[in-house]
């Protein structure tokens, strides 16, 4: 009886399939885990292509006031050298800039302790490039002015107030 029996050979095929199947997911996983960091640093490298593009960019508008600027003193210092201070009063506060913006605003303070133009130029909705020029004496021999302020500011004003109420 036992003779006409066949007996299969005892091959473990449950154990194959489930070491397969795990493998798989595995490479699922990761590869989704992959795909997903590829598109979350793919968006944040072109959120930031984008801001560096609006600074440079507004960089760029604020080096072509300057330029506008940095000729108006030249002349201002050929032409009037008692009344120098006056004279660049007069021409840098009917200096149009021109630029791809309207947006830019030019103040020019001449009266204070230290005469002073400043400017700025939007580099975005939310921010804007400010440039403080201290105009120096006409008999200075390091330049018409030093700059003491290139940086960018916030038009929103910040709201510290993030505290949470824990108990009641």
């Amino acid at each position: 009886m036992n003779g006409n029996k066949k007996h299969s050979p005892v091959v473990n095929i449950g154990s194959s399939l489930l070491l397969v199947i795990f493998l798989v997911l595995c490479l699922v996983t990761f590869a989704t885990l992959s795909l997903s960091s590829a598109r979350s640093d793919y968006g944040f490298s072109s959120r930031l292509a984008e801001r560096k593009t609006d600074y440079y960019r507004a960089s760029s508008q604020a080096e072509t006031i300057l330029d506008q600027i940095d000729t108006v003193l030249a002349e201002a210092y050929k032409n009037a050298r008692g009344t120098y201070y006056s004279t660049v009063e007069k021409k840098l506060s009917a200096l149009t800039p021109v630029v791809d913006t309207d947006d830019v605003v030019l103040e020019v303070n001449i009266s204070a302790k230290k005469p002073s133009v400043s400017y700025q130029v939007p580099v975005n909705d939310k921010q804007f490039l400010s440039v403080v020029l201290e105009l120096l004496p006409a008999d200075e021999e390091d330049g018409f002015y030093r700059v003491t302020q290139w940086k960018v500011v916030s038009q929103a004003e910040w709201n510290g107030d993030n505290t949470l109420k824990l108990i009641k």
